[in-house]
């Protein structure tokens, strides 16, 4: 099995926590990208694996966090930036409430998010919420959704994360 990612950290982490796991791990780096090669025997002697990557992202804002909104505009920003370079991107992200503004004409993410879609991420907005903030036919990447759907994806997936 091997990991792929652009961020020496990360692949450090990922090798670090493979051998925690008693699994066989080398890294390499190959032009900007590390490569970090896990024991597929020992893993499946195990019948282990290392942690899934989040599945599935929850975007309910337009800010992260809470506290200054200019630091929380920023900080969302940086998030979809690195997040367009990680490896597997997530699944899907699911914009709700005031996070559907993210997706619509005008958005600073739209480029973040563009690229997401093209690396296989599925972006959903809510239609309930694109609605009651007047946005539905500003929608510029991805596709809305309905609540039922969105409550199984949330629950069909192994790891949501909840911004």
């Amino acid at each position: 099995m091997i990991y792929l990612t652009d961020s020496l950290d990360k692949a450090r982490q990922i090798q670090e926590r493979a051998r925690e796991c008693g699994i066989d791990a080398f890294m390499e780096e190959s032009g900007g990208e590390y490569l970090i090669h896990l024991s597929q025997t020992v893993l499946q002697e195990r019948g282990r694996s290392l942690p899934s990557p989040v599945g599935l992202v929850v975007i309910t804002g337009c800010v992260l966090g809470r506290g200054e909104q200019e630091l929380g505009k920023t900080l969302m920003k940086s998030y979809f930036y690195h997040l367009r370079q990680c490896r597997p991107c997530p699944k899907a992200l699911i914009f709700l409430n005031g996070g559907v503004a993210l997706t619509v004409e005008g958005s600073e993410l739209l480029d973040d998010l563009r690229i997401l879609a093209e690396k296989g991420t599925e972006i959903l907005s809510s239609d309930t919420c694109l609605d009651f903030y007047g946005l539905k036919g500003s929608l510029a990447v991805g596709r809305t959704a309905g609540m039922k759907e969105i409550v199984e994806r949330m629950h069909r997936e192994e790891n949501t994360l909840i911004l």
